[in-house]
């Protein structure tokens, strides 16, 4: 399963990319998450249904001093091959 993640709210300056991080890399699942110049945090999640799924649902509270006021989610059409997951810091 590829999914596409937007989190919106208080998500910046609060560790949630680094605590995505440790969550993905704990479920054993791959792609990216990174900052954007909107405020949002958005990640490309890759991995079996459940871990995926699981994932998303704890994204709705996030790192203790996030806020998540809404999370957007789609499929993700296009090839990603990479194995690992990488905190983008590019990303503004």
């Amino acid at each position: 399963m590829k999914k596409h993640i937007v989190i919106t709210g208080k998500v910046q300056n609060v560790g949630y990319r680094y605590w995505l991080y440790k969550e993905a890399i704990e479920k054993n699942i791959s792609g990216w998450v990174r900052n954007k110049i909107s405020g949002e945090v958005e990640a490309l999640v890759i991995g079996n249904d459940t871990d995926i799924n699981n994932l998303i649902k704890l994204c709705k509270n996030g790192p203790p001093l996030s806020k998540v006021t809404k999370i957007e989610v789609q499929n993700y059409p296009k090839e990603f091959l990479k194995k690992s997951f990488n905190i983008i810091s590019n990303g503004n």
